[in-house]
């Protein structure tokens, strides 16, 4: 088995190198927060340059305007920009917001958007889930109705991220009875809703962290023409479904990346920093059980990113994928969350501090506070575990 890159990524990551050298990570303005998946925060700057470069498109068709190269170089490219922490947190987000618009965008909407995503413009957040509706997206009660060549909608989403940082929505609701479509499943319809659409009104979640990352929509009378439907009316669910895999895929696919960077930090500060309990000339890392469980994470993070490479390897082969969005996204929320635990353990309390003085520059304090929420985000551990053990090994729901 070949584990090393080819060529061609090997090639793209000297030049992604020589690019974050140039102008490093720290130096680029931030626009919304990190969410701590190993995106980093979002910047609007860097996202440009980032479209300068042709790397938003680099594996779309030519005649959308991309670059038509593999996915593997796609993985190189993510993975460098975890590696040094960059703010990069929306180019999966953009890439996915692409890839559907290609694959169910009607021609004005490829129009329209695809251009301004290649260029860092343009950027979307998904208003699927409802307050009402809890872990049941089917339960949604957002409603639009046909009206000539519009649609009115009418409704309420939560939990979406970064919705005020980005232009459009892509907004899920219910165009036709689940009674008179024959199913819960059917009947639901996708818009694509730009944020300044009169009635759409984004109002932010203050996270853990203090900072901003989810916000509640609420849509009174929003008023869209029926060209900005996606794909086809009342056929909105399956659409959702075609991304869910890729969604959770590149959602956490530089969750590994990261962790590598922090566990290099935490390491470097451990073996540096005098132990407070000990005699003052032992470093932290000499504490009993501390190189060892430092080691497990690491092997554990080496081990999820080679995963992470299989399931992308199934998503561009077209290999069906039944359990393995669950399993992956599962493994990577939890080693993140026992990593935080570990520098937690290792650092004591003042690695919730926050600010250049505190310890690793906050970078620590960060992952533990966004890290709680990411085993409930995406879905639950308990409710893909029982994805895993009923999709991936065959057993009963009971």
């Amino acid at each position: 088995m070949e584990f090393g890159y080819p060529p061609s990524a090997e090639a793209l990551r000297a030049e992604v190198r020589a690019f974050l050298a140039e102008r490093p990570p720290d130096t680029w303005p931030h626009d919304a927060m990190d969410g701590g998946y190993g995106t980093g925060a979002y910047s609007f700057q860097f996202l440009r340059a980032l479209g300068t470069k042709g790397w938003i498109g680099l594996t779309w068709p030519r005649r959308f305007g991309g670059a038509e190269r593999p996915m593997i170089d796609q993985l190189a490219l993510m993975e460098e920009l975890a590696l040094a922490g960059a703010p990069f947190g929306p180019l999966a987000g953009s890439d996915q917001w692409a890839q559907s618009l290609i694959r169910e965008g009607n021609a004005t909407l490829q129009a329209d958007l695809l251009p301004r995503i290649a260029a860092g413009e343009a950027l979307a957040w998904q208003g699927y889930s409802e307050p009402d509706a809890g872990s049941d997206l089917l339960a949604l009660t957002t409603r639009a109705s046909r009206d000539g060549d519009e649609y009115r909608i009418d409704g309420r989403k939560i939990w979406s991220s970064e919705a005020g940082a980005c232009t459009h929505g892509m907004v899920l609701a219910r165009t036709t009875s689940a009674t008179e479509a024959g199913s819960r499943a059917g009947g639901l319809t996708m818009f694509v809703v730009p944020n300044d659409t009169p009635g759409l009104t984004l109002r932010p979640i203050v996270s853990l962290t203090g900072e901003v990352y989810h916000y509640e929509a609420f849509l009174d009378d929003v008023r869209v023409p029926a060209w900005r439907v996606m794909g086809r009316p009342d056929e909105g669910f399956r659409e959702l479904l075609k991304g869910l895999d890729r969604d959770r895929f590149w959602g956490r696919f530089c969750k590994p990346p990261a962790l590598v960077r922090l566990l290099r930090l935490l390491r470097e500060h451990a073996a540096t920093t005098p132990d407070p309990e000990g005699d003052g000339t032992a470093p932290l890392l000499a504490r009993p059980g501390a190189a060892h469980r430092l080691v497990e994470l690491e092997a554990e993070v080496a081990g999820t990113r080679l995963l992470f490479h299989r399931f992308g390897h199934l998503l561009d082969q077209g290999i069906p994928t039944p359990y393995e969005s669950a399993l992956y996204k599962t493994m990577a929320d939890e080693l993140g969350q026992r990593v935080a635990n570990a520098a937690l353990d290792l650092l004591g309390p003042d690695v919730l501090l926050g600010g250049a003085g505190a310890p690793l520059g906050g970078a620590m304090r960060q992952l533990y506070l966004t890290s709680v929420g990411q085993t409930i985000a995406g879905g639950t551990s308990e409710v893909l575990r029982t994805t895993v053990a009923t999709r991936g090994l065959g057993l009963p729901r009971s």
